[in-house]
């Protein structure tokens, strides 16, 4: 019961993990916690429940304000693995 509540007050408050995949050009990722990882060919994000590893070439990072952050490039896959 508790998870649930926590898991509605979440939502709620907009503090869950949104992934926004634009193609495979652009992903905007928000509630970012903060860079794990970064590079050309991988870039690794940790946000409040999980970790989100966003593979492709010519990776960058745009636009990292207010636990919010812009990947460009061409981006062939994404990670998610859950925190417990």
């Amino acid at each position: 019961m508790r998870k649930r509540l926590q898991r509605t007050f979440r939502s709620w408050m907009y503090l869950d993990t949104y992934l926004h995949l634009h193609g495979s050009r652009e992903l905007r990722v928000e509630n970012v916690r903060r860079i794990l990882e970064y590079d050309e060919v991988c870039v690794r994000l940790r946000t409040r429940d999980m970790t989100v590893t966003v593979w492709g070439t010519h990776l960058r990072v745009f636009d990292y304000n207010d636990s919010s952050m812009l990947v460009t490039g061409h981006i062939t896959g994404i990670e998610l693995n859950e925190m417990r």
